[in-house]
């Protein structure tokens, strides 16, 4: 794939929580939530200045299109239709951890497992209030986006168990925590289902907004029809 770009150019190097990381097939509202273009009752206003952002923010759906063409020149066939062109991972960090150091991190995981990350988005305006106490614990996480098809084969980048186990232990390392376990993969893919779940109610009201354009199409066909 030749030398993966650094996400954080801008940006030029870590004390004992679990850290865990699994990557997934991107969603059609990952950017939207990871930039976020849109509001969210699990987000505090006032924390999102916190939130940084870093690397090539260009609409995944054209990235996407992008890839196909490429796939086609680089292997002569189309782009199977479950193929998964970005995928996104969510690591946890501490409160201490700097946005420069989290920009190392990834820069630095592109560089070890040969992909090119995409986007690296930091988060520390989201969590909840204790229901004892009403105080504020807060859930610091970033989104790791990346490339999952190779620019120079066109094929798709293959992890096995190995690999798998390799990135665990590079994130543990790398942010100085404790190797997480299964409870820990259980905490982030909570996160990913407040995604999807974004997803469906955003899926539910544009069905809704056809059906409804649908029935004034057929009450006015109706009308012209009579009269």
């Amino acid at each position: 794939m030749g030398s993966p770009e650094g996400v954080c150019d801008a940006l030029n190097s870590l004390n004992m929580e679990k850290s865990s990381i699994h990557f997934e097939n991107i969603k059609p509202t990952s950017q939207s939530h990871n930039l976020r273009q849109r509001d969210f009752d699990y987000v505090r206003k006032d924390l999102t200045k916190f939130n940084k952002s870093y690397g090539d923010m260009k609409p995944h759906s054209e990235v996407i299109e992008e890839f196909k063409k490429l796939i086609k020149e680089k292997t002569g066939r189309s782009a199977q239709a479950k193929a998964k062109f970005l995928i996104e991972g969510v690591f946890l960090f501490k409160k201490n951890h700097t946005d420069k150091e989290l920009c190392q991190v990834a820069d630095n995981f592109g560089i070890e497992f040969k992909v090119r990350v995409k986007e690296l988005h930091i988060h520390r305006d989201e969590g909840h209030y204790d229901k004892t106490n009403n105080e504020w614990k807060p859930n610091y996480h970033a989104h790791l986006v990346v490339e999952n098809i190779n620019r120079e084969t066109g094929k798709s980048v293959k992890w096995d168990k190995i690999d798998l186990s390799r990135i665990q232990d590079y994130f543990a390392e790398a942010l100085n925590m404790q190797r997480g376990i299964k409870s820990d993969k259980k905490h982030l893919r909570a996160l990913e289902f407040k995604v999807k779940k974004e997803q469906e109610n955003l899926d539910n009201i544009q069905n809704e907004k056809i059906a409804v354009h649908s029935k004034k199409a057929l009450e006015l066909k109706g009308k012209i029809f009579i009269d």
